[in-house]
């Protein structure tokens, strides 16, 4: 195989990328927009009404799913054009370190008393659910094509998806 054709393959985009990529982009920015405001917003809250202690457990509660499924999000955009083997496995890689990490922070944390944990339970689930439900929407609402004609072909074609092959008809030959 000659560099050119190393070169050029790798950067061809993989089929379905693009929509993909998209897609993850627009969770990111909602989710990213979302939580710059409510996580102030609900920390300072958590403080004026309950302490240091219910502030931090809504901050730690907050960020906590953020950072898990935002790693998620980013691993995969920055991965979205690697081969689906390769795809898979870095997925998959980054999601067992995420685990451990937050089996890690978990132990950590069990004993300390910085934080309120009721707090911090209670903004764990609103912010797992509000992920969730944020991702949920953008994906039902993205239009993803079943097929992505390559440039290749549109050029060579036009707007003929087989790059200007002729379709047999049933009956013909």
């Amino acid at each position: 195989m000659s560099k050119t054709s190393e070169t050029s393959s790798a950067a061809s985009p993989v089929p379905g990328a693009t929509s993909f990529l998209t897609t993850m982009r627009r969770v990111l920015i909602l989710t990213g927009a979302g939580l710059a405001v409510l996580l102030p917003v609900a920390t300072v809250a958590g403080w004026l009404l309950g302490g240091s202690e219910v502030g931090l457990g809504v901050l730690l509660g907050l960020a906590l799913p953020a950072v898990f499924f935002g790693a998620t999000v980013l691993t995969g955009v920055l991965a979205a054009r690697m081969d689906n083997t390769q795809f898979v496995g870095v997925v998959a890689g980054s999601w067992i370190l995420k685990i451990i990490v937050l089996m890690v922070v978990m132990a950590l944390i069990k004993d300390a008393s910085f934080y309120h944990r009721t707090a911090l339970f209670i903004a764990l689930v609103v912010g797992v659910a509000g992920w969730l439900a944020a991702e949920v929407l953008i994906v039902m609402r993205t239009r993803i094509p079943y097929v992505e004609v390559a440039r290749d072909s549109q050029e060579k074609g036009g707007d003929d998806p087989l790059g200007g092959q002729q379709k047999l008809e049933a009956g013909g030959a």
